[in-house]
């Protein structure tokens, strides 16, 4: 669970404000508190912000997974699990080949969309999954909400998966890394330490 930047400079300037309340102590003791309560503060951000990096590194992985697993039952042997990866293998290939090289990104969704209405009117869970997989690949939106339209759990990864990448990608757009450096500076700052953030 993160910790908010805000709550751990709040928390340094109310000791900050505290030590220079200290009638009895030196400016020179004052100073000495004050500048272990900011290295404090700031090694707790730090670490903060590693946790915060890390848990939405791991959670993209995991819904990563989520989406692109293949299916293989929990009672299949390894070569049965083996056969299933080799018959998705194939089915991403024919769905790859009649996908690599369009004339417009508009003919490789109409090739998706054929293939996956195709794979939904036979049965064939494999070949619909690899359809879906390349719609991912190409942006296709339209034949992966097609795929996932009957698919509870697996649109549930998905928005798990879309979520968890948002969330990676806000957490180095440009606003998000310039409150980073200001909250950097504020910890780093005794002078402000009495009012800032208060």
């Amino acid at each position: 669970m993160a910790i908010d930047p805000l709550e751990i400079l709040n928390q340094r300037n109310a000791e900050v404000a505290k030590i220079r309340g200290y009638a009895d102590i030196t400016e020179e003791a004052k100073n000495r508190r004050i500048a272990e309560v900011n290295e404090r503060a700031q090694a707790e951000y730090a670490e903060a912000r590693e946790a915060g990096e890390r848990e939405r590194a791991e959670r993209l992985q995991r819904t990563h997974k989520d989406v692109f697993r293949v299916p293989v039952p929990a009672i299949a042997t390894d070569a049965e699990g083996a056969q299933i990866h080799a018959a998705f293998r194939s089915a991403f290939n024919d769905v790859y080949s009649v996908t690599a090289s369009p004339e417009s990104p508009g003919q490789a969704q109409e090739e998706l969309e054929r293939v996956l209405a195709q794979a939904e009117r036979t049965g064939d869970k494999l070949l619909a999954r690899a359809a879906y997989h390349r719609a991912i690949d190409l942006g296709a939106q339209s034949v992966v909400d097609g795929y996932l339209a009957s698919r509870p759990s697996e649109e549930r990864a998905w928005d798990s998966y879309t979520t968890a990448y948002e969330e990676m990608n806000q957490s180095r757009d440009a606003f998000h890394l310039l409150g980073r450096s200001l909250t950097e500076r504020a910890l780093s700052s005794v002078e402000q330490s009495s009012g800032f953030g208060a």
